[in-house]
């Protein structure tokens, strides 16, 4: 469907018995009536291949109505007569109504339901409803999961009956049993009866195209399916509401409406604009392209001016923290000498970076059993703040990076003379 334009269904038909599948695709004149644009059938073992061929080669898109015409499995159909009310009543209604019409009632079960006639004059109205086990619908949707488009129906195909057919007309489709035929709202034997003579007459007079002579069984249910959605389904609320029994995921979301009139709006209002202020649009464009340029040029040279003064702040900082350093003194050389002691003789200090509270060395050693950092964890007197060694197992080579907390600043040792020591022998 164009966004302006009528709607375009497409109707999926599935005969079990030939493994075929036959869809169709209709478009509305702007004169009334239907045109079919494509039809095509397929085959195969697994229903599901076969829909996506079809679904294909009719060029079904999102925009396209997607009409499943397949009934799920044990699904029976009755007409009935209820008082005219709302789609959820009637539901409710038709519930009570099912035990009634049907021999055995399913334990949880799930319905579709359409008007058949118009209200009489005692506000009745005949109804035709499909009743099927909530297991079967359950089936169902996980056949429909994997095809390539969502539909946005699935209904039996008898609901999908022209509401002008005489009710003594006979109709027969593939998905029926051979000797049965649908007539006066029931079930009844085929017979010598000519079905489907009153059916073609209809659908050849609301849809211009020839029948395919490969499926002429399954393409007139799919042409039912479309012609019934276009001329009911997708035009009154209530009876789409009727019919809904697919979970939301399995169906596309329809904006349409929306769409259109928005397409509408925005093609006037761009008009409109257009004509009174392409000028001044153009002007204000080649404007903002100007201060946007100068704008960017000056943000670029901020950059480079903040990236200057954060190398000159740094640069500062290093200078102040070597200034202040204390180099040679005896502080230092005090604490270099007891870490030169107390390391083994196989290390080696390849950097020494002194600072008022804390040392940071880089040590190096040819000795791969040395644990670098646990020998400065027990050091008395320093507190760890980071520590990291790496061996390297090409030449085992070990180099390690610590820096060092002082914290106990009497901890090295003192050196007493000789003289104090024989006083304190004496």
């Amino acid at each position: 469907m164009s966004l302006l334009g009528s709607p375009e269904i497409a109707a999926l038909a599935y005969d079990e018995k030939s493994q075929r599948i036959c869809g169709v695709r209709l478009r509305q004149k702007n004169r009334g009536g239907y045109e079919v644009v494509k039809y095509a059938s397929s085959e195969h073992s697994l229903w599901q291949r076969a829909a996506d061929a079809v679904l294909k080669e009719l060029a079904v898109n999102s925009s396209v109505y997607l009409v499943l015409a397949m009934a799920p499995e044990q699904s029976e159909v009755f007409e009935t007569i209820l008082p005219q009310s709302s789609t959820d009543t009637m539901r409710e209604a038709l519930r009570f109504e099912v035990p009634r019409q049907l021999l055995s009632v399913p334990e949880d079960f799930r319905l579709q339901f359409v008007p058949v006639s118009g209200v009489d004059e005692s506000g009745m109205i005949k109804v035709r409803c499909a009743v099927f086990p909530e297991s079967s619908l359950h089936k169902m949707c996980n056949q429909i999961a994997p095809l390539r488009n969502k539909p946005d129906v699935m209904i039996n195909p008898l609901l999908t009956l022209p509401e002008e057919l005489p009710a003594e007309a006979a109709v027969k489709m593939p998905f029926m049993e051979e000797n049965f035929c649908w007539k006066n709202g029931s079930w009844q034997i085929a017979g010598d009866l000519e079905c489907n003579k009153e059916l073609d007459g209809i659908l050849s007079r609301h849809c211009s195209g020839e029948c395919p002579c490969d499926c002429p069984g399954e393409y007139r249910t799919a042409l039912m399916a479309a012609l019934y959605a276009g001329k009911s389904l997708f035009v009154r609320n209530s009876v789409l509401a009727g019919v809904i029994v697919l979970p939301n995921f399995l169906r596309p979301a329809r904006f349409r409406t929306q769409l259109r009139v928005m397409a509408l709006l925005v093609v006037l209002l761009l008009a409109v604009n257009i004509f009174r202020y392409a000028g001044d649009f153009m002007t204000s464009i080649r404007e903002h392209n100007r201060l946007t340029a100068q704008v960017n040029n000056l943000r670029s040279k901020v950059q480079d001016l903040r990236k200057k003064v954060k190398a000159g702040e740094k640069q500062l900082k290093e200078v102040q923290r070597t200034a202040e350093l204390k180099m040679g003194s005896r502080e230092c050389l005090g604490y270099l000498g007891y870490l030169s002691e107390k390391l083994p003789d196989d290390v080696l200090v390849s950097n020494f970076r002194w600072n008022e509270g804390s040392i940071d060395m880089n040590l190096q050693t040819v000795s791969t059993e040395i644990d670098l950092v646990s020998f400065f964890n027990r050091l008395p007197g320093f507190k760890v703040l980071s520590a990291s060694q790496r061996t390297n197992p090409a030449n085992n080579f070990t180099s390690a990076n610590v820096k060092l907390s002082i914290i106990e600043p009497s901890v090295l040792p003192v050196k007493k003379s000789k003289s104090k020591k024989a006083k304190t022998k004496k």
